[in-house]
């Protein structure tokens, strides 16, 4: 008796479902595209100047065209210099940068902590990556 009833609110619970109105998203995704458009294969910093500065590179593996692209690079989590792009025309991978200014004295006795945050953009839909890219020495950089 009790599967039965179970049965029957199941039966009604999705009749009832079937009734409420769909809703739709802002804007529909692109044609022929999925949400993860842009997304980083890879990830480097290179540091020169004894670790005081250098470039942040991703490597921005694209199925689909973006319509723009930005890179914030954060120093000990502190927000520390960014580089934006236009147009990636479309499938396949591309070296992104921003060079990174004169470092602040480290607050770790590892050095400085880097990382960057990568956004896509493609209308309103955002492909937004976080890259780890690690811990760097630099015993003449000054806050």
């Amino acid at each position: 008796m009790n599967r039965i009833r179970t049965l029957v609110a199941m039966i009604a619970g999705t009749a009832l479902l079937a009734t409420l109105p769909a809703t739709a998203s802002a804007e529909p995704r692109p044609t022929g595209q999925s949400q993860d458009f842009c997304w980083d294969a890879d990830a480097n910093f290179a540091p020169a100047g004894g670790g005081t500065h250098g470039r942040a590179n991703v490597l921005a593996h694209c199925e689909a065209q973006a319509q723009s692209w930005r890179i914030d690079v954060y120093v000990n989590g502190e927000w520390w210099a960014y580089s934006t792009g236009g147009k990636i025309k479309g499938y396949g991978e591309y070296w992104l940068g921003v060079d990174v200014p004169r470092m602040p004295k480290p607050n770790d006795k590892r050095g400085n902590f880097v990382w960057a945050k990568v956004t896509y953009k493609l209308g309103t839909w955002e492909n937004v990556y976080r890259e780890e890219l690690g811990w760097f020495p630099c015993k003449t950089c000054t806050g």
